[in-house]
């Protein structure tokens, strides 16, 4: 059974810092169930890891 998904709508940075929690365990399922190259997956690995270093003070809105 495949797994549907609402359209992701991301406006700006703060927006996906917001849904960064749902949005992380998505590319955590995409990790596990898609096969990658290993180069590719180290990259995908290292995506995450730099987004949860990203805290509410890095980013900001713009007006």
């Amino acid at each position: 059974m495949s797994e549907k998904h609402a359209p992701t709508a991301i406006t700006d940075a703060v927006d996906f810092y917001e849904q960064w929690p749902k949005l992380r365990s998505r590319m955590e399922r995409m990790a596990d169930r898609y096969p990658l190259a290993e180069d590719d997956a180290e990259v995908l690995s290292w995506m995450i890891k730099m987004v949860d270093m990203v805290g509410p003070k890095d980013i900001t809105r713009e007006k």
